[in-house]
């Protein structure tokens, strides 16, 4: 009996680490017709949808919306720039060291000389703005995917280290209603863009998806690319329009989910955590050693490389024990 008290005891003192939180913002902008009101507000409505189920706390999502959106259970508020100032300083006061925060424009854009701007009720906001009201979250990582026309010049603005920035654009001059945005929201409940197969999407794969659909849609219907999306996560300010595990952009990608692995969702032990965390310095040393294939000695690489995964290996293995 002493026994079992003395095991109980120790279970509800073993120490539970709540896992780094996500946030996100959804910014449905202004429609300009009844037809993009519409669509943009289908396309709010299923990200919002799909982060629920993906397992972030609705607490923690904040949707902002040119009208009412019926289908959410929870209130929206207007999508006008002082609205986005406001939600984004909620998000910096409650975000944690190493949270992740996602926020996602759904709308038209324009472009106003080398830079750009996302349309909203009232005035806009551009890329300077929305990098300003950024700063504040410089502990968190941080991925922007602005899914507007003329999207592009959002990358030079926003780019900066651990952070990923995705536009559905590669220019300014790209300024007819993208489709990229559509792709991009249905990655997240479509088993086609699981390219690895293991039940989560990846803020890269999600980019993949919604990149090859889009250039489908185009083809199908026989009509020249007018978008070309791009993805950055590198910090140096030039967009990739086809990133990589390996490649200059796509490493960070490769590793950011919207779903949050359930066991860490609800809190894990220390030791788990800890064990999660070694597994993404592995899967980022590999990837790494990679990018300097050509330039190490083949014998010295190799030798690197084994070792590298099979520690990743021995260490999966122990996190699927756990419950990982």
């Amino acid at each position: 009996m002493r026994v079992c008290a003395l095991l109980l005891f120790c279970l509800l003192a073993t120490p539970l680490v709540q896992a780094a939180q996500h946030h996100l913002l959804i910014i449905s902008g202004i429609g300009g017709t009844d037809d993009y009101r519409e669509v943009f507000a289908d396309r709010a409505t299923r990200l919002y949808e799909s982060a629920v189920k993906a397992g972030i706390d609705a607490g923690n999502i904040i949707l902002l919306s040119e009208t009412d959106l019926p289908d959410i259970s929870r209130s929206q508020r207007i999508s006008d720039k002082p609205t986005i100032l406001q939600a984004l300083r909620e998000i910096d006061a409650r975000a944690q060291v190493d949270d992740r925060v996602f926020v996602v424009l759904i709308g038209h854009g324009n472009a106003r000389g080398d830079s750009a701007t996302f349309n909203l009720p009232g005035p806009d906001i551009s890329a300077a703005e929305l990098a300003t009201a950024l700063t504040g979250l410089q502990n968190q990582l941080v991925i922007i995917v602005n899914t507007a026309s003329s999207s592009g010049p959002f990358i030079d603005a926003l780019s900066a280290d651990n952070r990923i920035v995705i536009t559905a654009t590669s220019n300014g001059r790209e300024y007819h209603a993208t489709l990229f945005g559509d792709y991009f929201v249905d990655a997240f409940a479509e088993s086609g863009a699981d390219m690895d197969k293991d039940e989560r999407i990846s803020m890269l794969e999600a980019f993949a998806f919604a990149r090859r659909e889009t250039r489908r849609a185009y083809d199908s219907e026989k009509q020249l690319l007018t978008e070309h999306a791009l993805l950055d996560d590198n910090g140096d300010g030039e967009g990739s329009l086809a990133p990589g595990e390996f490649e200059a952009d796509g490493a960070l990608a490769k590793r950011v989910y919207l779903q949050q692995p359930p066991s860490l969702a609800l809190g894990a032990s220390a030791q788990l955590v800890t064990m999660m965390q070694r597994k993404q310095d592995l899967e980022q040393s590999i990837g790494e050693l990679k990018r300097q294939r050509e330039i190490l000695p083949r014998t010295d690489y190799y030798a690197r490389l084994e070792e590298l995964l099979v520690d990743l290996a021995l260490l999966s293995r122990e996190i699927r024990a756990q419950g990982g």
